[in-house]
């Protein structure tokens, strides 16, 4: 079991009814009764579903070893050479950054976005094989969890990170009113993600409209700059 940073516990709230966690051996929540395991070194806060065909394939145990080197190829290919992934990295930590923390990296993977934001930052995924390589390539604080139900309170980040997983969410409008819930006044968002027309191959690929207005909707203020394929997302609390 690996243990908390002190800093995150006070911020963890029940992903099924945002009452307070009591954590010791496992979490458990006095207002319904849920409890929360750690597997793997992990605290399993998971409460929502997934793609069926996703959840498989972020099992599979070869995906996230080989998934670095996707990574960091990935931002230059799919926006035409437009931008690179250091270029992507260093959007993040200039828009994220002078919130002044603590940050939250939604659909975590192998931890590049949590590594880049520094120690007061907590990775959360729903796949306990990525976490494993999180955990052994970048060490730092990893929750198993889903970002349309978010184990925190409200208000609580100053800044929120989806990277990828924008296109892997089940539910998105959920996803996106869970990141402006527990971002507090002036936090900020930060994205990228690919851009439709439509679904493929199952995925969530909006348009750039349709994002826009889907953001909107839940209380942020967004701007896209579109690269290829890509579109970096950049968001404040409205």
């Amino acid at each position: 079991m690996e243990p908390l940073p002190p800093w995150l516990c006070p911020l963890l709230a029940c992903p099924r009814c945002r009452g307070g966690l009591e954590v010791g051996r496992e979490a458990r929540c006095p207002a319904c009764g849920a409890r929360y395991p750690f597997r793997g070194g992990f605290l399993d806060l998971r409460a929502g579903r997934e793609r069926p065909h996703l959840w498989l394939v972020n099992r599979l145990p070869p995906i996230p070893l080989f998934y670095d080197a996707w990574r960091r190829r990935s931002t230059g290919l799919l926006s035409g050479g437009r931008i690179s992934f250091r270029e992507e990295l260093a959007r993040l930590r200039d828009w994220l950054g002078p919130t002044g923390g603590p940050f939250l990296d939604v659909g975590t993977g192998t931890g590049v976005y949590r590594e880049a934001l520094g120690e007061k930052a907590v990775g959360l995924d729903p796949s306990p094989a990525f976490l494993r390589v999180a955990r052994w390539r970048r060490p730092g604080a990893y929750l198993l969890g889903h970002g349309e139900r978010l184990p925190f309170w409200e208000g609580v980040f100053g800044g929120v990170a989806i990277g990828p997983t924008w296109n892997e969410f089940l539910d998105p409008l959920e996803a996106a009113r869970e990141a402006r819930r527990v971002l507090r006044p002036g936090g900020r968002l930060f994205g990228m993600l690919l851009l439709g027309p439509g679904p493929t191959l199952g995925l969530f690929r909006p348009g750039e409209a349709a994002l826009l207005g889907l953001l909107e909707g839940v209380g942020f203020h967004p701007r896209l700059e579109r690269r290829g394929a890509l579109a970096l997302l950049q968001a404040e609390v409205s």
